[in-house]
């Protein structure tokens, strides 16, 4: 007889069980707030009566995605786990080659389709702000991806630069997918103007946040045209670096044990109006003075760009140190949420060599990433500002054991997380009658 390390029998059973008892609590959340009659009225329908609707494929695609599947073909699980389709009443999931010709069908349209959807999702999610200031983040972010069609691009990789914009708290207001070839700098003030587009009637951004490649003139003019409050990250060219050599000593202070800061009023040749530049000095390992004249020009800007970091905003209100602070919380608020987008919800890997099939692919993914983000705020506070990789292990992965009797649905799960997930569904049910 095959011997074992330890002293316990494996044996199978036909019992419904699943791993994913949070991901149904989820599904159930998605259900009451009305994601089924959404898709199926903003992405076209199967010509063919007995066709999947958009929601049959959409549906088990962001159930996958927050479950932790990387890949289509890891659908299957979603297909194999019959306790949840039994709990969700998904009878019919499509199969990874039929989710590849679904985004090969519908590319664009599907595409302007999920935009749609996320447009009205967007005004739940500015409901819990509506006491902030609204705040627009902007940056691109590469993808790399090997596909025979994807362009190289300046990191020296094949792939694509979608452009994301994110709203406080990391709602993504949209996303221009471009070519990995297509500079990071191009297109930011149609982009800007397409995020504008997204927001309900009457509702506008406050401020503009974005890195170097929104240091445009034409972006400053709109912003102020709009009445928006930008603080960009400035390109430091040789105008930039006369005038902080012109900065006095006396006016430089300190923000932090290794920064300076002080500032001057710039302006570009195209901008209609000046803006003040704020800068911070940074404590470096200095050049010898006799060495200055060894150098070269090209090194010394080098240097020197190290040195000073530069940030241009039209708020004549906020002190530079408070400009500094806002700035710098794009950091947590576009660049981390992008992380997450990519890491957590596997963005990263792309399914297909269509560009156009790709994008779809992409914005079902930030359909995913935002409805995750309103799924939090019914959660109790200490699970509210966890990652989607620590929801899946203190939530999605509960498992439980589904009973069928007289007609009537059990989810059992361990006693301990009865109460946790009782309660969630009650608040799910109070946000389906908003």
């Amino acid at each position: 007889m095959a011997q074992t390390i330890l002293n316990f029998k494996l044996q199978s059973t036909n019992e419904k069980l699943t791993p994913r008892t949070g991901v149904a609590i989820f599904g159930e959340y998605l259900k009451g707030i009305n994601l089924e009659s959404l898709c199926n009225t903003n992405l076209p329908l199967a010509k063919h009566p007995n066709g999947y609707t958009p929601f049959e494929f959409i549906y088990p695609l962001i159930l996958m995605l927050h479950s932790g599947g990387r890949v289509l073909d890891d659908i299957k699980e979603i297909r194999l786990d019959t306790a949840l389709s039994t709990l969700l009443k998904m009878d019919n999931i499509p199969t990874a080659s039929a989710f590849t010709k679904y985004l090969h069908k519908h590319k664009t349209i599907g595409e302007d389709g999920i935009r749609k959807i996320n447009k009205q999702f967007l005004k739940r999610f500015l409901k819990s702000i509506k006491s902030e200031e609204l705040i627009l983040d902007i940056d691109a972010t590469f993808i790399e991806a090997h596909k025979n069609t994807a362009k190289w691009s300046y990191k020296n990789a094949p792939g694509y630069m979608p452009m994301v914009g994110h709203i406080n708290g990391g709602y993504v207001i949209d996303v221009d997918f471009k070519e990995g070839n297509e500079a990071p700098a191009s297109k930011n003030l149609e982009f800007i103007k397409q995020c504008q587009g997204q927001l309900p009637i009457g509702v506008k951004f406050d401020r503009f946040r974005a890195d170097s490649a929104s240091y445009q003139a034409a972006i400053f003019n709109h912003c102020d045209k709009e009445n928006i409050l930008f603080t960009v990250t400035a390109k430091k060219n040789k105008n930039v670096f006369d005038s902080i050599k012109d900065i006095k000593d006396d006016t430089w202070q300190f923000f932090s044990k290794r920064e300076k800061v002080s500032e001057f009023t710039h302006t570009m040749q195209d901008t209609d109006n000046a803006f003040r530049m704020i800068v911070i000095k940074k404590d470096i390992t200095p050049i010898l003075p006799t060495m200055e004249e060894y150098i070269s020009d090209e090194v010394m800007m080098q240097y020197q760009d190290e040195i000073y970091y530069c940030i241009a905003t039209n708020d004549n209100d906020l002190s530079s140190e408070e400009i500094i602070k806002l700035h710098r919380q794009r950091g947590e608020t576009s660049e981390n949420k992008i992380k997450e987008l990519k890491n957590g919800f596997n963005m990263s890997y792309l399914p297909t060599s269509n560009t156009q099939a790709n994008a779809f692919y992409f914005a079902i993914g930030t359909l995913a990433y935002n409805l995750f983000l309103l799924f939090k705020q019914i959660l109790d506070s200490n699970m509210q500002k966890h990652t989607v990789k620590t929801i899946r292990y203190k939530l999605y992965n509960i498992a439980g054991k589904v009973v069928s009797h007289a007609r009537e649905i059990t989810l059992k799960v361990n006693e301990q997380f009865k109460e946790l997930l009782q309660n969630i569904r009650y608040r799910a049910y109070e946000e389906s009658l908003q």
